[in-house]
């Protein structure tokens, strides 16, 4: 513990009567001046690290990078005296890090959105001159300036586009080529068509209109060119087709009187055949090959040396064909047995049969790869993939799944090769792997991949390691890219060849893909911000020329002082919303910037130990990086728990001393600074630091929620080791800051852990009650609430699941009676009162007596729906009986009449009884017959017998009355429009 507060005391804690670096707000900046420099320069010396202080670094100003807004102006600060605070220089330069200490020395309160990212941002924010004019335009500027004038000349504006997003904009790519070609500028054309390859070097596409252009001028040399530049590193169908119909188009069969044209085509072949061969399209090439074969000199079946050879020659090419999947494996195989028993049957049969496995899983194989690559679309122009939650980005991760699904099924071996030929199962996978990286050029995720498998499985291709060659075409194709930097390191730092020799020249090798990495990010971080300063400075002159202040003399009066008013603050809201949004992207970066130098410096670590600020090691890495500047807080915490975890080293305190004192709002880092204060027993120093830090940040409404995580921290902590009296004093304020939050979350957060909740914890009292089963089927207990309950949750597979067909047996129900606490068994089921003859006569009596019906309808009406499920349409039966009683019907010759006076047929006409004369042929009739026969029938509702009167039937009308229903001009009654047809029952 002596050492320890040592330590601290040399960090500035010597102060007494409890004044442990009170991080005010007036103290905080005179620390950086007063205390850590005097007390820093005691301890140079001491055996507390004194050969490393983090405060008394000085940096390399030897070639600063210029300050593109400052070289506009004159300098505002002296350059051979630069402004000091703790041995940091603060002078304005791209040095993140020293304008932070510069602005936090000039505005001791930090800005609302400090953190992380507060480096960068209150670097930017920095006042500059007022006749400060915008930065000299560079690529984009450049682009952006041009833009009216481009606008008359289509080609230059899409050369601008080229120039400002070279990989990302294909369109303009494609376009400016089309523009060329039909312009008939070859020159141009071909200087575009570089810059592409250069750009999409597996594009096979654009190398087949380039190499087509050059034999469509009859440019031979230029073709052969072309093709040594992309026939080996682009396995494209397409491609070496054209290079196959080149050689046979140099190479003339017919006057070929030594035969030397047909070997070198037959050397070609077999050439492209070893390449792209195992290709799915490649059917075409193979029967091409076959054709060529058999239109060589000799005759098949022949007994001459050259037929024998020309045999030999097609089975070997047929042996080889049929064991490839792709879509002609079918007819190739056809042609093979047609070829075999042709030449002897016998023979034919042996050989077919031994060929016949490799055939059938080819096949399979096929069908396999039909289904998996169903989705896929195989092109060999890249396109950028699309960040999260825009426009293509499912799409493009939907095509990144299935080549990855191609591979794993190549990996799977499921044409057996693996054992037998492993040449060809390797070839496979990497043939596999080429044309997932020609359509995914810049998703670093495969490139990583096919890496890792070639350094497991040793590839190598051309006496080169296929690994190292696959992560370096990985980096070209994404300098961007941490993960393809990360796994080169990683494989350089594992496998460097002399380990033991030159430790400088080791540390070299394996830093170098962190530094090519770190130079891309810090040139798109320039690049950002000379982006944000055009758009923000050309908004304000347009805003500049709207409001009219190019005419300053001139008074419009209030109404357009207003309205300038409004107009400069939609623009100043507009020019926060840019600057807001390329914050957003300068903190990305920032964070990737500082994770690749954490990377490098725990690297450096292993190789070079702890080392010194000129020679290398840790603290060479550390001060190169807050040279360089664009760090987040987390370059701090890493730096310093290594100073302190693996050397134990005082220093690591000095590191997140000087860290607090840059972010002084990063809530995390401020976690982190805890967490290293109570591992060191200093909960003295750490009640200070939380007490400084959150008075700072509910000091603001706007950084009041980061303080929400700091208090969550020490409550945790005070709740594990503080007094009750400390805990609840920590909840009123929380509950005075946080009133959203209910008080019982900060009461449990006293005793909940990841594992533990007090409040969800389960505990289970009653099985029967708390782990009743939920019922599914309905049962057959009760049948009255049956009908009466709702319908049970029940699936869709079937039409009506819910209502399968149960048990009629009395002994077992299926259910549980909702009033019985039954504990839960393996089935739910009913408790019998009696068993045996008497149990089963007590539940018939009970059954009987529960119903008046029998007992096949009651257990009918328990699986039938009930009646409000029932959604269609209802027949009324009265209304039905009402309506043919009701309707008149014509007398038949009224009907023939109607009809055209045609009469029935004889035999099948019906004599009209005298009886019933004067009458409608329906006995249901209104009217009044004046015959007696119908009158005493048994079919009148009012006359005797077992006949009631229909309770439905309207009063007759009088005798002098019309019908209340007139009949129609066809002799119908026409009813009112009802429910069906027209009809109402």
């Amino acid at each position: 513990m002596a050492s320890e507060g040592a330590s601290w005391g040399e960090g500035g804690y010597e102060a007494a009567d409890g004044a442990h670096i009170q991080h005010s707000d007036e103290q905080v900046d005179n620390i950086a001046q007063d205390s850590h420099v005097s007390g820093d320069a005691a301890d140079n010396g001491t055996d507390d690290g004194g050969d490393y202080d983090p405060e008394s670094v000085t940096f390399d100003t030897s070639a600063p990078a210029p300050d593109r807004a400052a070289s506009a102006t004159p300098p505002q600060r002296p350059a051979s005296k630069p402004k000091m605070s703790g041995g940091f220089i603060v002078e304005a330069s791209d040095d993140e890090e020293g304008e932070e200490d510069g602005d936090e020395e000039e505005n001791p309160q930090p800005s609302g959105n400090a953190g992380p990212q507060s480096t960068v941002e209150r670097a930017d924010s920095m006042p500059r001159s007022a006749s400060a004019a915008p930065p000299a335009p560079t690529d984009v500027s450049t682009a952006q300036a041009s833009a009216p004038v481009a606008g008359l000349n289509p080609t230059a504006l899409l050369e601008a586009r080229v120039k400002e997003d070279p990989r990302g904009d294909m369109d303009a790519w494609l376009n400016l080529i089309a523009d060329h070609r039909r312009h008939n500028n070859l020159d141009a054309l071909r200087g575009v068509y570089n810059r592409f390859v250069e750009v999409f070097p597996q594009a096979a596409d654009i190398w087949v209109e380039w190499i087509e252009l050059e034999l469509g001028l009859d440019q031979f040399a230029a073709a052969e060119q072309l093709f040594g530049r992309c026939l080996m590193t682009v396995p494209n169908v397409r491609l070496w087709t054209v290079y196959l119909n080149y050689i046979r188009r140099r190479n003339d069969l017919t006057n070929d009187t030594t035969g030397q044209a047909r070997r070198t085509i037959a050397q070609s072949y077999e050439f492209v055949i070893d390449n792209i061969g195992v290709d799915r399209d490649s059917g075409p090439i193979w029967l091409d090959y076959i054709h060529f074969i058999k239109s060589g000199p000799g005759q098949i079946g022949g007994a001459g040396w050259q037929d024998q050879q020309k045999m030999d020659q097609l089975r070997k090419a047929y042996h080889r064909a049929i064991t490839v999947p792709m879509s002609a494996v079918n007819n190739l195989w056809k042609e093979y047995d047609q070829f075999e028993m042709g030449l002897n049957k016998m023979t034919g049969r042996k050989f077919i049969q031994e060929r016949s496995p490799g055939y059938m899983s080819a096949k399979s194989a096929n069908i396999a790869l039909d289904n998996i690559t169903r989705n896929l679309k195989r092109t060999s122009l890249p396109r950028l993939p699309p960040a999260p939650g825009f426009d293509g980005d499912q799409e493009f991760r939907e095509q990144v799944e299935i080549w990855k699904k191609w591979i794993a099924w190549e990996k799977e071996d499921p044409l057996v090769l693996a054992s037998d030929e492993p040449k060809v199962f390797k070839q496979r996978v990497m043939y596999c792997y080429k044309q997932a990286l020609m359509a995914l050029r810049f998703w670093p995720e495969i490139w990583v991949d096919a890496a890792e498998w070639c350094f497991r499985n040793d590839i190598r291709e051309n006496d080169k390691d296929a690994g190292t060659d696959m992560l370096l075409k990985g980096i070209a194709a994404n300098p961007e890219s941490v993960l393809l930097a990360f796994k080169r390191a990683d494989h350089v730092e594992a496998n460097y060849p002399s380990k033991e020799g030159d430790i400088a020249e080791y540390a070299k090798a394996v830093r170098k893909p962190f530094d090519d990495v770190l130079d891309t990010l810090y040139a798109m971080g320039d690049k950002v911000k000379e982006r944000e300063q055009l758009e923000v400075s050309t908004l304000k002159q347009a805003a500049a020329q709207e409001n009219g202040t190019e005419n300053p003399g001139e008074d419009n009066g209030d109404e357009d002082d207003e309205q300038k008013q409004s107009q400069k603050s939609v623009t100043e809201e507009r020019i926060q919303a840019i600057k807001k949004g390329y914050a957003v992207e300068s903190q990305l970066l920032s964070r990737t910037i500082s994770y690749v130098w954490i990377a490098m410096a725990r690297a450096m670590r292993r190789i070079q130990g702890k080392g010194n600020q000129t020679d290398g090691g840790l603290r060479k890495v550390f001060t190169d990086a807050r040279q360089k500047g664009r760090l987040t807080s987390d370059v701090y915490v890493a730096v310093a728990l290594l100073e302190s975890v693996v050397y134990k080293d005082p220093v690591g305190a000095k590191i997140f001393e000087r860290g607090s004192r840059l972010f002084p709002t990063d809530e995390n880092f401020m976690i982190e600074y805890l967490k290293f204060l109570h591992s060191k027993d200093d909960t003295t120093n750490a009640r200070v630091v939380f007490e400084t830090c959150v008075n700072r940040l509910v000091a603001k409404p706007e950084t009041l929620h980061k303080a929400k995580a700091l208090y969550a921290y020490f409550h945790k902590y005070e709740s594990q080791f503080g007094e009750l009296s400390q805990i609840s004093k920590l909840e009123h304020r929380m509950a005075e800051l946080f009133p959203e939050d209910p008080d019982l979350s900060r009461f449990t957060a006293r005793y909940s852990s990841n594992t533990f909740d007090p409040i969800g914890a389960p505990i289970i009292i009653s099985k029967a009650v708390q782990m009743r089963p939920k019922q599914i089927m309905p049962t057959i207990e009760q049948p009255t609430s049956m009908r009466n309950s709702p319908l049970p949750v029940r699936p869709e597979q079937s039409p009506r699941p819910q209502y399968a067909r149960a048990t009629a047996s009395p002994k077992r129900p299926l259910g549980i009676d909702d009033e019985e606490l039954n504990p839960p068994k393996r089935m739910a089921r009913g408790v019998s009162p009696l068993k045996g003859a008497a149990g089963r006569r007590l539940d018939q009596q009970r059954r009987n007596q529960s119903s008046a019906l029998h007992r096949d309808i009651t257990f009918l009406l328990t699986i039938l729906p009930p009646a409000h499920t029932y959604d269609g349409q209802i027949l009324n039966a009265a209304g039905l009986t009402s309506l043919l009683r009701d309707t008149a019907l014509p007398e038949p010759s009224v009907w023939n009449s109607k009809l055209g006076g045609r009469q029935s047929a004889p035999g099948h006409g019906r004599q009209v009884s005298g009886d019933f004369a004067g009458r409608p042929i329906s006995p249901y009739s209104r009217l009044q017959s004046t015959t007696g026969g119908y009158r005493n029938s048994p079919l009148r509702t009012d006359s005797g017998g077992g006949h009631h009167i229909n309770p439905y039937a309207p009063p007759p009308d009088p005798p002098s009355a019309p019908p209340a229903w007139p009949p129609a001009p066809t002799g119908y009654a026409q009813p009112p429009p009802g429910q069906y047809g027209g009809y109402r029952y």
